[in-house]
């Protein structure tokens, strides 16, 4: 697993981010993922044990995604690291570049489409297995709300979907949950 300080890090970045990785929002288990170097360390090494320049990542499944996918780019100066069009996931501002659409694509917002852009490409979060996962979420989520949503069954579905749970921890795909709850 890793030294006494590396297991510390782990389990502090899993409580901050609430059980999901920090790019794509999929469940992250607590034997699953990786500690990433959001500004890749081959970049600043100097910032390889910074703790503001971790979190924790999914592992993309078969790398398609998130970390590992970004990190597999990197021989392709087409999709290198560009510190000027990186956001990182825990800056407020990172939130406002997306849009999740009930297809389960994401898109960028006005915000700010070139930094989006990059940010999707560079972390492969338009990918179709994240795409068919996050659209399965949405539909669930609508097929349980119907056509005419019962204020009650509205605000169960806040609180089950937006809060954290006994654990601390949050259901994926927050900001589509959001998105369909909070219009």
């Amino acid at each position: 697993m890793g030294t006494p300080c590396h297991v510390t890090v782990n389990a502090d970045l899993r409580r901050e981010q609430q059980g999901l990785c920090c790019y794509c929002e999929s469940e992250v288990a607590d034997n699953e993922g990786h500690i990433e170097h959001m500004q890749p360390r081959r970049c600043n090494q100097s910032r390889t044990y910074d703790y503001t320049n971790m979190a924790i990542s999914c592992d993309g499944g078969t790398v398609e995604h998130c970390g590992r996918y970004k990190d597999d780019r990197r021989r392709n100066p087409k999709h290198a690291w560009d510190a000027a069009r990186f956001s990182a996931p825990h800056d407020p501002a990172t939130a406002s570049l997306f849009s999740y659409l009930l297809t389960g694509g994401i898109a960028p917002t006005t915000a700010d489409v070139a930094k989006a852009n990059y940010l999707i490409g560079y972390l492969g979060l338009d990918c179709p297995r994240l795409n068919e996962r996050r659209r399965q979420h949405a539909r669930d989520l609508i097929d349980t709300l119907g056509d005419q949503p019962d204020p009650g069954l509205v605000d169960w579905l806040r609180e089950d979907y937006l809060q954290t749970d006994q654990n601390g921890r949050l259901k994926q795909y927050h900001s589509l949950s959001k998105a369909i709850l909070k219009p």
